[in-house]
């Protein structure tokens, strides 16, 4: 079990550091466990990269059937914990940075609201209309998969670059999108997922961005930051869930150079089931704290 717990992590997350930190393990442990498995069914299930780990054909067809039997599990673990207890549990899924950004400010007041009621948060790089997770509500940036969820809009976002304090130093005019181009690019690549990307963001400048470009692809969004942290190229953020690495110091943002995303944080509601009462009180908590943080305007023109 321990070794398609990890499998089932790395699989998921696409890495065997992020599984270690989840599963609160190391991740020597993580790559340990993985390669047990591999060597117990005679496979080899992930491709290892520099940054980040990607499932053979093997791996792909195996993490199918791991990972509804480990959600089964744990699904019917969660009804029976359930029967026994007298309280109400009301499930959340998110990702990462909107979990962080916007999720838990409101988690405090919410229980002293409601304090019948007990939060299960489920925090997953997973696109929502991917996930063998059953939730009362979820937490997404954009618009997918309309013919499945009714979908809620709360809030706006930002997109803008950002980068390491020592790369900004490098700049010699940061608000120069032609220069910014010349340097080193990180792009975010999602399946299923059509994230603007450096070309688009550029072309709204009336920058063409070079062929010969450096640009590194990183499939999550936490690594991708930590790889612009880490002073290796220029990323691009959106404000909600990048403004705690900004506060820190931890990157810079590149001035002058943003694109406004109207109605771009959303919630994601089961159209086969109904609303509960306690969704309808966080999803009104989540947009009155929205509305009382003010995203600063595009300076571009836009």
């Amino acid at each position: 079990m321990n070794t398609l717990t990890a499998f089932e992590a790395a699989y998921r997350l696409g890495s065997f550091s992020r599984a270690a930190e989840e599963l609160a393990l190391s991740q020597g442990s993580v790559s340990r466990l993985v390669r047990q498995l591999e060597e117990s069914i005679g496979e080899r299930l992930f491709s290892r990269g520099r940054y980040d780990v990607t499932p053979t054909t093997a791996g792909r067809e195996y993490a199918y059937t791991v990972r509804h039997s480990l959600s089964d599990i744990a699904q019917a673990t969660d009804r029976l914990r359930l029967n026994s207890q007298d309280f109400e549990i009301l499930t959340i899924y998110s990702d990462l940075g909107l979990g962080s950004a916007i999720l838990t400010p409101c988690m405090g007041e919410f229980q002293r609201q409601h304090p019948q009621v007990r939060l299960r948060i489920v925090v997953s790089p997973e696109p929502i209309e991917e996930t063998l997770e059953a939730f009362d509500f979820g937490l997404q940036q954009g618009r997918w998969a309309e013919q499945r969820f009714v979908i809620e809009s709360i809030g706006d976002d930002l997109l803008f670059p950002v980068c390491s304090p020592d790369l900004f130093n490098s700049l010699n005019n940061p608000g120069d999108p032609q220069e910014l181009a010349s340097k080193p690019l990180l792009s975010l690549e999602q399946r299923n997922r059509a994230w603007p990307d450096w070309h688009e963001f550029l072309a709204e400048f009336d920058v063409t961005l070079p062929h010969s470009s450096a640009i590194t692809v990183l499939n999550t969004y936490p690594m991708y930051l930590d790889l612009a942290e880490l002073g290796e190229g220029v990323a691009l953020g959106w404000a909600r869930t990048v403004q705690d690495r900004l506060d820190a110091g931890r990157l810079v943002r590149v001035p002058n150079l943003s694109i406004p995303l109207p109605d771009y944080i959303n919630v994601y509601h089961n159209r086969q089931a109904p609303t509960k009462p306690s969704s309808r009180a966080f999803v009104e908590l989540l947009k009155s704290r929205i509305k009382l943080e003010v995203l600063e305007p595009s300076t571009n023109g836009l």
